[in-house]
């Protein structure tokens, strides 16, 4: 059997398929696999660029225009 470490490392740099697979092939790391997840999703949010927060400056200064 693989060191616990090593099939950690693998999850961290494994592609979606296998790490679905490592996932379900490894049940006593679940835990482990999803702090990594978990860690995975905060950064990849915090390093997303904030689109337009307010949509509805332009809605209302139409609205008002066509009164």
């Amino acid at each position: 059997m693989k060191d616990i470490q090593i099939i950690i490392e693998e999850y961290q740099n494994a592609d979606f398929e296998t790490r679905q697979y490592l996932f379900l092939s490894h049940r006593s790391l679940r835990n482990e696999f999803l702090e990594i997840e978990q860690q995975d999703t905060a950064v990849q949010s915090s390093a997303a660029p904030v689109k337009n927060r307010c949509c509805m400056r332009g809605f209302w200064s139409q609205s008002w225009m066509g009164a």
